[in-house]
């Protein structure tokens, strides 16, 4: 079958660039690889230039990929599934880079983007390192490229190609009778992009993520390169400024990552220890490990073998992240991982390759790596510092370990399909109480190891100055420790006051050393800001994580409101029904004010107010805005997004735990909405209805009316009612607007509104439509000559025609080239003195007349302007006065409606969290300072 407007030649074009791109990558590492094997000669240097020619077309190839990627997705060409399982008509454009990268095939572009930029740098500063590291490079170009291929060679697949059609990827029943017809695109919409990743942290997260793993791979490869040309100690130079460039990029993805978390998800904080924070978490500590023995080796020239296995490992255990978030095998244990493309295997030869490679040459070339002669002292400021290192192995093997179960699990029962499954019960209590005994280590070790000095020597004649900085580091930490203890109100367990003084020991520890040892310099000082930074995060982390209060508590006004809540939830949530003010605690009463739709998020507005000891508002109120995401469909809520009030001090976080089951589920709304119990109330303009508790006063009818379900169409015959409803034990009138129209071709609907407050719900049946139709025919005209300025009289209603008008402002009316058009302006006043106004409006279009009518409900009459005499200024105007019955329509009014109204809400109070993002970003900018002092020293 010939397909109408598919457009395969973008496909096409990105197609061949994947491939060239794969076969590129494999003629650099060769080239390079040969280059290496050949020595100084003609042939090296032969070779070198075909290993750069090929690297720079690989280059070219790749954007090449990415750039028709970006076209198919930026014009929705739903032919691919690429477009269409990412991306749809109503997708804001900047959204199209999250939907690049929220597929597989886009996050190893990403990835392989990066390598391409950091490997061209590279081939012009590497110098005589260059054919080492760059095949290194090219290796995992063609690794990572293979990933895209999407060949078959016989019944296995390489690789899953980024332009695979829609309808061969698309293979239900469904779709493949969807794809029968050769048109199938004009009917073809995109299912867009996931509601979680439409959010501008997703813009910004992953590029500096992928850029910070792949800048792992440069620490690689000088490691191999050391190891490959026998330079044990050559390779140490130039490697370290870019472990401390990946150490502080990849740190700030981490960071971005926890930032995005706490400002954008609901989870009620910053990090969780999902597997697959952990995977990312786990190669940045063995990268400040190996940045810690690097510094070793560079003072002393021990640790080298240390080195080498740091950086070793961090590559292979990026691909080992990478194989864990791809392989579909986190999809139990968490919300982070891709799902299973079936690139599992080639995961693991990709991690297999790496880990053999570096793997197999360190241990053939351990014995050539200088190592210590003698045991360093206890003394030196290098003992501790591998001593640090050692620390940060165990907590990765432990962090590995627990993560790694879901893998352990797999293994096992591939094996014995009955073993047992191991999995954590509490992974945040698990890691939380692991990780607090290396965070003690941690502190205390990086502010003892920093009062010493690297190769101690002359330790009788330092001590004395080493025991006086310490006893300052020691009881300043002891101050610090009592001030922080006494305002994190810290009562609780042992280890949290010896993580305090740890943390308290490194911070005054390391500025004690800024300020007396390097006299204030801080370009010397990038371990100081590193470790002071980590000191801050610690003592954010305890703020945050032991003085933290759910305010969204009043546990005696909850009791029976929240559907299926225990206790605990009483204590943490809270019922907000629209505009009744909530008293909580720590003297806050918070408002839920409205609620707006935009696209798919329904964005709610809560104020709140601060209280005295009497109750009363006090200081500057403020409003937050929580918000849920629903699906395309509006069936259900995928999302819950927080809103956050932040002081310098302490973050007020807020989010929307729970909202009726009926806006949550559309179903269950349909069946509340059939077991409604409505009596029907005929009633004219005027009338008050008296219902069980309630009565209602027709306000008004229109023809135009306004409803948050309602997008008015050209055809559409619309009718609503404006009614104002009042109750005897609450001063407040409320309004309900429902209303009912008929759409050409479509059929009749029913709007309904409520008002919750009463519980009240109105509807307008079928029966008032057709009392409306009929009305219409029923209706008995009489012409009225009129002249400008006359008053006639009908029925007794005085009808005065004040002036024609030229400016048309009727609803029925939309203006056409050639319009002739003019309107009658009449005034009329009824018999009890009331007024209103009527302007029934005359039309010439393509020479044929027609007449606009226009009514007053409140007096039950309708005009048509019939006809217009220039001979004598007389225009023609039908009057007509609907009949009691006619003037009556049915109201549908649903008493004991459960309300809808309000909303469940979690506020927590985050103290001293700005102590978790300022320690983060010392931390990272410690490792941006020690390299920025190696490429300018």
């Amino acid at each position: 079958m010939e397909y109408i407007g598919e457009r395969l030649l973008p496909g096409q074009i990105g197609h061949f660039c994947v491939v060239l791109s794969f076969v590129a990558a494999l003629l650099s590492m060769v080239s390079y690889t040969w280059a290496m094997s050949r020595g100084p000669s003609p042939e090296h240097a032969g070779w070198m230039r075909i290993g750069r020619g090929a690297f720079q077309v690989h280059a070219i190839a790749l954007l090449g990929i990415i750039g028709t990627i970006f076209y198919i997705l930026i014009n929705k060409y739903y032919e691919y599934h690429y477009a269409w399982a990412n991306v749809s008509d109503d997708l804001p454009f900047r959204y199209t880079f999250s939907a690049f990268w929220k597929e597989q095939q886009g996050s190893f572009l990403l990835w392989c983007f990066w390598h391409i930029v950091l490997g061209i740098v590279l081939m012009r500063r590497a110098g005589r390192w260059e054919a080492p590291v760059m095949a290194v490079f090219a290796l995992a170009e063609v690794l990572i490229g293979s990933m895209l291929l999407g060949l078959y060679i016989g019944d296995v697949r390489i690789g899953v190609s980024p332009y695979d059609l829609s309808r061969y990827v698309l293979t239900d029943p469904d779709a493949k009778a969807f794809f029968q017809h050769a048109d199938y695109l004009s009917r073809f919409t995109g299912n867009g992009l996931n509601p979680l990743l439409q959010n501008y942290w997703m813009t910004i997260h992953p590029p500096t993520l992928f850029l910070g793993f792949a800048s792992t791979l440069v620490p690689f490869a000088y490691a191999i390169a050391g190891l490959w040309t026998r330079d044990h100690k050559g390779w140490l130079e130039p490697a370290l400024p870019w472990a401390l460039f990946s150490g502080a990029i990849l740190g700030l993805g981490i960071l971005m990552g926890g930032i995005w978390a706490y400002e954008a998800l609901s989870f009620g904080g910053y990090w969780a220890w999902d597997p697959v924070e952990n995977t990312s978490l786990v190669p940045w500590l063995t990268l400040v490990a190996g940045i810690h023995t690097h510094l070793i080796a560079r003072h002393t020239g021990h640790s080298i073998r240390g080195t080498y296995g740091f950086y070793l490992i961090t590559f292979v255990l990026v691909l080992y992240s990478t194989y864990l978030t791809r392989s579909g095998i986190l999809g139990d244990t968490s919300a982070h991982a891709f799902t299973e493309m079936g690139l599992g295997v080639q995961l693991v030869l990709f991690i297999g390759v790496f880990a053999t490679l570096g793997l197999g040459l360190w241990i053939a070339r351990m014995r050539e790596v200088p190592g210590m002669k003698e045991d360093e002292p206890a003394s030196a400021r290098e003992f501790w510092m591998l001593i640090g290192a050692m620390v940060l192995l165990i907590s990765v093997v432990m962090i590995t370990g627990a993560t790694s179960l879901p893998v352990v699990n797999k293994i096992a029962t591939f094996f014995n399909p009955d073993a047992r499954k191991w999995a954590l019960e509490d992974p945040v209590a698990h890691h939380n109480s692991f990780q607090l005994g290396v965070a003690i280590f941690i502190g205390l070790l990086s502010g003892t190891a920093q009062l010493l000095r690297y190769s101690e020597r002359r330790w009788a004649t330092y001590k004395r100055t080493f025991f006086k900085h310490l006893g300052i580091a020691l009881a300043g930490a002891t101050a610090l420790t009592a001030l922080n203890g006494y305002y994190l109100q810290m009562n609780g367990l042992i280890q949290h006051w010896v993580l305090l003084f740890a943390a308290m020991f490194t911070a005054v520890a390391n500025l004690n050393y800024l300020f007396t040892v390097l006299k204030g310099n801080l370009r010397l000082g990038a371990s100081v800001v590193s470790h002071l930074g980590f000191g801050l995060l610690v003592l954010g982390i305890l703020y945050t994580g032991l003085n933290k209060s759910f305010i969204s508590s009043n546990a005696f006004a909850m009791e029976g409101l929240i559907e299926g809540a225990d206790a605990a939830s009483l204590n943490r949530n809270v019922l907000l029904l629209k505009e009744a003010p909530m008293p909580m605690r720590r003297g806050y009463q918070a408002t839920y004010l409205r609620d707006t739709v935009t696209g798919q998020t329904r964005t709610f507005t809560v104020r709140f107010d601060q209280l005295d000891s009497v109750g009363n508002p006090q200081g500057t109120p403020f409003e937050l805005s929580p918000n849920v995401m629903y699906n395309r469909g509006f069936t259900e809520i995928v999302a819950s997004n927080p809103s956050t009030k932040h002081y310098w001090n302490r973050d007020i976080f807020t989010h929307v735990t729970s909202l009726p089951k009926a806006e949550m589920d559309r179903d269950f709304a349909r069946q509340q909405e059939d077991s409604l119990q409505y009596d029907t109330y005929p009633a004219r303009i005027g009338d008050t209805i008296y219902t069980k508790k309630n009565y209602i006063i027709v306000k008004n009818a229109t023809k135009t009316p306004k409803h948050h379900d309602y997008a008015p169409q050209a055809g559409d015959l619309a009718y609503g009612l404006s009614l104002d409803v009042h109750t005897l034990d609450d001063p407040r009138v409320m309004t309900a607007e429902p209303m009912m129209y008929i759409r050409p071709g479509q059929g009749a609907f029913s709007l309904t509104d409520q008002v919750n407050v009463h519980q009240l719900k109105f509807r307008l049946s079928e029966a008032a439509m057709e009392r409306v139709l009929r009305t219409e025919d029923e209706l008995v005209y009489q012409p009225i000559p009129m002249k400008t300025g006359g008053t006639y009289d009908f029925n007794g209603f005085a009808i005065r025609f004040d002036q024609v008008e030229k400016t048309i402002q009727h609803p029925a009316y939309q203006a056409q080239p050639d319009d002739i058009a003019i309107a009658g302006r009449l005034q009329v006043t009824a018999p009890d003195g009331r007024s209103a106004t009527a302007a029934p409006v005359y039309l010439i279009r393509n020479n044929r007349p027609f007449s606009l009518k226009d009514e007053i409900p409140a007096f039950g009459l309708h005009f048509r302007f019939e006809n217009i005499d220039p001979r004598t200024e007389t225009l023609t105007i039908s009057a007509a006065k609907a009949t009691h019955e006619q003037a009556t329509v049915p109201i549908d009014i649903a008493e004991d409606m459960a309300r809808s109204d309000y909303i469940v809400l979690e506020a927590i109070v985050f103290p001293g969290i700005n102590l978790v993002w300022t320690g983060s970003l010392l931390m990272l900018l410690g490792l941006a300072l020690g390299m920025y002092r190696r490429l300018t020293s």
